[in-house]
């Protein structure tokens, strides 16, 4: 099977990476939290890792030569009188600087004292702590850690407050300089996707779905990469009593559908493309599956439309799909952000079970700077198959000066094998 690293080249050596992650880390330190800090009230955040049991947050706030919190780790960040954010570590790894200040000396107290001492000295006014029942990377506090702070600090503790939103805000926000390689790394695995769709290495009537997976993995894999998810491939098939058909042999008249994304310089991709398989002959994919594809893009072109910096992931929801309705369009929409993580904190625009309003995630308003991967299908009748057919689709996009953009050449066709 092919997977030539000569065919994608501009993949960075490691230790390029860890350097391009580590400035923009301090830019972000720098530039993106304090405002974060000003913007929810936050005088204090107090944030505590545990050896092989991270905080979630951890990985998005530590430089690439730390890789874990080496039994115990306390990232403190605190707004002084002058709303200047002090940055503080509670660990000996000199590693940590320049990106925190080390002040803890384990020759005069241990880790818990030291952060004690730091609170009283500065006694704020309201002290952030990861915990959340709505938000899964937001809550990262475990339970003996948040026992333990409530009776180290009893006389703080009715000032402590949830740190959700500071920490949505801070995994789905991305900096300038983020904004300026998000596409880059979006278009890099949408040539990866073209490659796995191609007749290079899918071989009708040999290759099955798990093959194409097989190929994928190991081809990310062989580029110095990871996955973002474990990929998927399916099949949409004349006659087919199943609307996704998985672990078949890829025929003739077969549409290919790959769920796919990768991580790269700490970022995560998600993207959806399609592929049709031509029988002997065939120069185009049959008019009826074209007809389908383009009902896509033109609910693509809907959801676009309604993506706009303030509207809530509901109002977007809401919006996409009446407007959808009024054009006779069979619509899933189910669109979420990316950014450290595949399926990334903030707001929702549906899910694929709950086609409706989705309660505070949904609630929450889509901000300036945040990326997205817009997810759906619709189903149209395809004459020549007699049946209805789905069309999956997913594409990544970004607000850069609040304007939505697509961050990797949109399908606007079958790729044809």
């Amino acid at each position: 099977m092919s997977g030539d690293m000569k065919h994608l080249p501009g993949i960075l050596p490691l230790k390029k990476r860890e350097e391009t992650q580590n400035r923009w880390l301090f830019h972000r330190l720098n530039t993106l939290l304090p405002s974060l800090m000003k913007k929810h009230n936050l005088d204090m955040w107090i944030i505590a890792g545990r050896e092989y049991n991270e905080d979630p947050v951890l990985k998005s706030l530590y430089p690439t030569s730390i890789d874990g919190s080496g039994r115990l780790t306390i990232l403190v960040f605190y707004l002084d009188g002058d709303q200047q954010l002090k940055r503080w570590v509670l660990h000996p790894n000199p590693n940590f600087e320049p990106f925190y200040e080390r002040v803890w000396k384990p020759e005069d107290c241990d880790q818990w004292e030291c952060l004690k001492r730091l609170v009283e000295v500065h006694c704020p006014d309201t002290i952030a702590l990861n915990y959340s029942p709505t938000f899964a990377a937001s809550d990262g506090l475990s339970h003996s850690f948040y026992q333990h702070l409530s009776i180290l600090l009893d006389e703080y503790s009715h000032k402590f407050v949830s740190a959700q939103h500071i920490i949505v805000d801070w995994l789905s926000i991305r900096s300038s300089k983020e904004l300026t390689a998000y596409p880059s790394i979006a278009e890099l695995a949408r040539k990866i996707a073209a490659e796995a769709l191609s007749g290079a290495v899918i071989h009708p009537g040999i290759t099955t779905t798990e093959d194409v997976v097989d190929w994928t993995r190991q081809y990310v894999l062989d580029l110095g990469m990871e996955t973002s998810f474990y990929p998927t491939v399916d099949l949409q098939r004349k006659g087919a009593a199943m609307e996704r058909l998985e672990g078949e042999i890829i025929r003739c008249g077969d549409i290919v559908h790959l769920d796919f994304g990768i991580r790269y310089l700490g970022l995560a991709t998600d993207t959806q493309q399609l592929a049709y398989v031509l029988y002997p002959g065939e120069e185009e994919a049959p008019e009826g599956l074209q007809s389908a594809l383009q009902t896509a893009l033109r609910f693509e072109d809907i959801i676009t439309e309604e993506m706009k910096v303030g509207r809530t992931g509901n109002e977007v929801f809401q919006r996409a799909m009446n407007k959808a309705k009024g054009e006779e369009i069979e619509a899933m929409l189910y669109s979420h952000p990316i950014g450290y993580h595949c399926h990334e904190a903030g707001a929702l625009m549906g899910l694929y079970d709950q086609q409706r309003d989705i309660p505070i995630k949904g609630d929450l308003p889509l901000t300036a700077n945040t990326c997205y991967a817009m997810e759906f299908n619709i189903k149209q009748y395809v004459p020549e198959w007699d049946q209805i057919v789905p069309i999956y689709l997913e594409e990544p996009v970004a607000f850069i000066q609040n304007q939505l953009k697509y961050m990797a050449k949109r399908q606007m066709g079958f790729y044809l094998i």
